[in-house]
């Protein structure tokens, strides 16, 4: 007897599983998720303690009131953004709606790990674009191109190695790519990014038609667990990509939280200088300790250890935890002598530093 199958390129798939790290202490410090260092502005908490009525009703299909608070936020289209359950929720839908089985798609080597698992969902193949010194190549991406390629996912700042690559590249990698094919521009760190030759992507957003970028609620305002991103893109795109999305995709809650999220302006400067100053910190005692890291424009730093022996990554990954700090290990994108160290606050930052210091001096 025949059981029900999924399709084969389902099959073959690993769950997606992030991995948070465990530990047995119970006063964890989490520094592997890359989540807000100050936690939540309180003016969405002070909404979402508010919000206990109506819980019996369905949340609109568009919350028109939180995509003008992001327009007016980033001076954008409000025609041209669409809200997602998470950017991740984006991404699945973007390859549900331009991928078919013969097709191609291109994502960098050290990219995040969604993009593969949409891309091999919609049935597609996924065409890897190497790295070159831990950040994306145009010339690599470009190399890649044929025929049979409808999508090319880039994150910039890139995820999990904290580079990106500078505006002229970006603009030279749209250029040369043919515009029947969707360019996938994921800028979830752009807030914290503090350099003139960054791009965000939403300029090509409003000249070309093969361009959607991608941000999120999850980082800079701490609203991950509410699992609220966006995008922006050509009203076409958008009209295809709702058709894919969910009616109910994004909850009451998420809307009014991320309305009063992305009008605290304070909150937010106040993250970005926090961030800033930190990692800073984070350098020099790193270098202290005479560690090699990449040098990060995002809210994470990704540390080296040697391949091997006592003070490897793995071991201080266990020893950390054993203090009760969680940190990112690497293995996933072929990296077991990294470690993925998000920034903390104050507290936190020092803990993390101290700790790894001990584990050295072993």
């Amino acid at each position: 007897m025949n059981n029900p199958a999924a399709k084969p390129s389902i099959e073959k798939l690993e769950t997606y599983k992030p991995n948070f790290g465990k530990s047995k202490i119970n006063n964890l410090i989490r520094l592997s998720a890359n989540e807000s260092a100050l936690g939540t502005s309180l003016k969405a908490i002070k909404v979402l303690n508010s919000f206990t009525h109506n819980l019996n009703r369905y949340p609109p299909q568009v919350s028109d009131d939180l995509i003008s608070a992001i327009a007016n936020r980033y001076y954008l289209d409000k025609k041209k953004i669409i809200l997602g359950n998470g950017s991740d929720e984006l991404i699945s839908i973007i390859s549900q709606a331009f991928l078919e089985p013969s097709d191609e798609a291109i994502y960098t080597e050290f990219g995040f790990l969604q993009f593969p698992q949409a891309i091999s969902v919609a049935g597609a193949k996924g065409v890897v674009a190497k790295d070159v010194n831990f950040t994306a190549s145009v010339d690599n991406i470009l190399s890649n191109i044929n025929k049979k390629t409808k999508v090319v996912f880039l994150a910039n700042a890139n995820n999990p190695t904290g580079t990106f690559i500078p505006k002229q590249e970006v603009i030279r990698l749209h250029k040369s790519i043919p515009s029947n094919i969707l360019l996938v521009y994921d800028a979830a760190y752009s807030e914290y990014i503090n350099n003139n030759d960054y791009i965000d992507g939403s300029s090509l957003v409003d000249n070309y038609e093969n361009v959607i970028m991608l941000r999120t609620f999850s980082k800079l305002h701490g609203l991950a667990s509410l699992r609220l991103g966006w995008g922006y893109c050509s009203e076409n795109i958008l009209s295809n990509l709702m058709k894919v999305r969910g009616p109910f995709s994004v909850n009451t809650a998420a809307m009014l939280a991320g309305i009063a999220a992305i009008k605290d302006i304070e909150f937010q400067e106040k993250s970005v200088s926090h961030n800033l100053e930190w990692m800073r910190w984070f350098e020099k005692k790193l270098k202290l300790l005479n560690l090699e890291f990449q040098t990060s424009v995002t809210n994470f730093l990704l540390i080296k250890f040697p391949k091997e022996g006592l003070y490897s990554a793995q071991n201080a990954e266990k020893f950390l935890a054993e203090k009760g700090i969680l940190v990112r290990g690497m293995n996933a994108y072929s990296l077991p002598n990294y470690l993925r160290v998000s920034i903390g606050n104050e507290e936190e930052n020092i803990t993390f530093i101290k700790q790894l210091k001990n584990f050295l001096d072993n």
